[in-house]
């Protein structure tokens, strides 16, 4: 990919032509405390709570970063306990989760190419330059499928009587659902809120995600002993279930929504 970022493009030209890079200023003192302040703390935590779009979004992302780290503590569980499996051999079931990621990607890239350029062309040839981006939801409204269905695969199939392939291709539909609906939020947001702020709306994405993230993985096992492997998954697939109209309601209604933003470069 082409460098876009202005920042670094003058410094490759300066570096180039021999010449003195552009100057580096920026705000100090009191000036570069109250940025800190205000714009790289406080703002991500004002968009998380005050932007619809953006508190949504991040909440489905960690919900789902959440339950694949809470999986690495419930892969030796389920596969220990239930099919007696070595430390070595549960490592390899995670292949599985790698495949989905890798059919993520390859998905997102055909939607690209087939979906969103197609709109893009059309928007040129009408004139414009900007491309709704709402059209940057169709791997998450698809991935938002994915997630759920692999949840109640790996829950209702994870048992002695069932071979172990069987729920270890449950997680594949699991972590293609997981990518789509990162990739897809990460590309809406940036769209959306423009260089700037997109930034502060990926930081509060981050924060959240990363939080729950850190904190599932504490309560999993516990989970997992006291409900059962089909209970205590079937309670995440629900979950899932019930954030999964989030990406298709933004597609639908995204426009009137950030109509209403404080922070949207579109407007429109």
């Amino acid at each position: 990919m082409r460098e876009t970022y202005k920042k670094i493009i003058l410094q490759k030209r300066a570096k180039r032509l021999n010449i003195a890079p552009p100057s580096q200023a920026g705000p100090t003192g009191a000036t570069a405390i109250k940025f800190l302040l205000t714009v790289t703390l406080f703002r991500p935590l004002h968009m998380l709570i005050a932007e619809p779009i953006v508190g949504f979004l991040s909440l489905y992302t960690a919900f789902a970063f959440a339950v694949l780290f809470g999986f690495f503590a419930a892969f030796p569980l389920v596969f220990g306990r239930v099919y007696g499996f070595t430390t070595s051999q549960i490592g390899l079931t995670f292949l599985a989760i790698g495949l989905g990621v890798i059919i993520s990607v390859v998905v997102s890239v055909v939607f690209d190419k087939v979906l969103y350029q197609k709109q893009y062309r059309k928007v040129l040839a009408e004139g414009g330059t900007i491309v709704q981006p709402e059209h940057r939801l169709y791997s998450a409204m698809i991935g938002s499928i994915g997630m759920p269905i692999g949840l109640f695969w790996f829950a209702w199939t994870s048992r002695s009587s069932i071979h172990f392939m069987v729920p270890v291709l449950g997680t594949i539909p699991f972590a293609f659902g997981n990518l789509c609906i990162f990739t897809s939020t990460a590309l809406y947001l940036v769209d959306v809120y423009g260089p700037l702020n997109g930034a502060s709306a990926m930081a509060a994405n981050g924060l959240l995600r990363y939080a729950l993230g850190a904190a599932f993985p504490l309560f999993t096992v516990q989970m997992y002993t006291t409900l059962g492997i089909g209970w205590a998954t079937s309670l995440l697939g629900f979950v899932s279930v019930a954030m999964l109209p989030i990406p298709w309601v933004l597609f639908t209604f995204g426009r009137r929504i950030r109509s209403r933003s404080h922070y949207d470069t579109l407007k429109s």
